[in-house]
């Protein structure tokens, strides 16, 4: 009886034993548990009542499903949004940039795809995908700047075929939105056109010389009739707008290729050409009844080519006085000014003519680009002499800027950076 006894109680012990370490087991999971659940709630901002119960679980079971539903939409959107970029004829690149300078491609539709080397594109560098060095210039300028960015640049298809693009860097967030428009038909064209100017002004030049030495023996005879003496000077006129708008073409083609123009740049006497300027339009406003007036700095000198800048201020004059002249009720007066600041020499030439609507701004100084064309009509010209203007001023690594309003006057500023005397650029 002695042994059973004592089986008995080691039984009882070992059972309690067991019992007692389940119980302590259960205690330290529920305590692990609600540690976690209350951990939660507290990421998710739930007020547990009664940490026991099962509310937590049900407010989280909730919160997931919820989080799937907003996942699934924005999934949705987003490859909605995809679809539709991929059907636009510009093409589109998504790109983002991480702290060791490496711009990384998150999107591309299929117009921007054709330009890239490999169709494993997503998530990886774009300087791996494309080759192009000015539009991941462009790119990582406008990261390091925070600023928008454009220009033009050209591209390779794989197959080879050439294509010009304007290149648009657009700020998003963190993000570069990166726009390609191709506009090789419309440089093509404009190549096509300027070409074909270039070559009729100097084949025209020719004939045009022999008309106007024939005219000007004429015009010089003695006895000639009053009657045939106002028709033959009218022509005579015409033949010298025709001659000069050849010169302006062939100016065009040396202009934009800068070919000799560094040569002639000397140090002058700025304020005595801008004068000149001044005198010619003055009879020109008389003629006009248009009020001229002047504010010239003396002896402000710059380094440039004195010919080039006095045909600056003759074209602005000229497009200044003519749309002046267009304007048919209220002040008609020009302003001609020119002062020293800082380091800069400012140009200005104001008038109160009809003025620029504002969508037409942009584009003034384009190449045979000319403002509302039903307006201007009555102003013969091609629409080259701002584009002139422009070119040459680059040419001098000088600024102009425009501030216009429509049937509200336009004022022009040329900056011009100020040379001390055998300071060069």
């Amino acid at each position: 009886m002695g042994d059973i006894y004592i089986i008995v109680i080691l039984l009882l012990v070992i059972t309690n034993i067991l019992f007692i370490y389940a119980y302590l087991r259960k205690r330290r999971e529920e305590n692990a548990h609600q540690r976690f659940k209350n951990e939660i709630a507290k990421s998710i901002n739930i007020n547990i009542k009664n940490p026991v119960d099962d509310f937590l679980l049900h407010q989280l079971n909730s919160y997931i499903k919820n989080l799937e539903e907003k996942y699934k939409s924005e999934k949705y959107k987003r490859r909605n949004i995809f679809s539709i970029l991929d059907t636009l004829s510009e093409g589109i690149i998504l790109v983002s940039f991480n702290q060791n300078e490496i711009i990384r491609v998150d999107f591309a539709n299929s117009f921007a795809k054709n330009i890239f080397t490999t169709e494993n594109f997503v998530g990886r560098s774009l300087t791996e995908v494309i080759d192009n060095h000015n539009l991941i210039e462009l790119t990582l300028k406008s990261f390091k700047t925070n600023k928008d960015m454009e220009e033009e640049t050209s591209f390779y298809y794989p197959e080879k075929k050439y294509f010009r693009c304007q290149v648009k860097s657009i700020n998003v967030e963190n993000y570069r939105v990166i726009i390609l428009l191709d506009i090789t038909k419309e440089k093509n064209l404009e190549d096509l056109r300027r070409e074909f100017l270039t070559i009729m002004s100097h084949e025209m030049r020719t004939p045009l010389s022999v008309i106007s030495g024939y005219l000007e023996t004429i015009l010089h005879e003695p006895n000639l009739d009053e009657e045939i003496y106002q028709p033959l000077k009218k022509i005579e006129e015409e033949i010298s707008r025709l001659t000069r708008m050849f010169n302006d073409l062939l100016d065009i083609e040396r202009l934009e290729k800068n070919i000799g123009e560094e040569k002639r740049f000397v140090f002058f006497n700025f304020s005595n050409t801008v004068k000149r300027a001044f005198d010619f339009f003055k009879i020109v406003a008389d003629k006009m009844s248009i009020e001229f007036e002047e504010e010239i700095e003396d002896d402000l000198y710059v380094f440039g080519n004195e010919d080039r800048l006095l045909q600056v201020v003759y074209n602005i004059l000229d497009n200044s006085f003519k749309f002046t002249a267009l304007k048919e009720k209220g002040e008609k007066k020009v302003w001609l000014r020119l002062y020293k600041n800082d380091n800069n020499i400012i140009l200005e030439i104001e008038d109160t003519g009809i003025g620029i609507p504002s969508k037409e701004l942009k584009r003034i100084f384009d190449l045979f680009y000319r403002v509302d064309k039903s307006r201007s009509r009555q102003v013969p010209g091609l629409g080259i002499g701002l584009y002139i203007v422009k070119t040459i001023l680059d040419n001098h690594n000088a600024r102009i800027y425009l501030d216009s309003e429509e049937n509200n006057g336009t004022l022009f500023q040329v900056i011009l950076p100020l040379k001390t005397k055998g300071e060069t650029f």
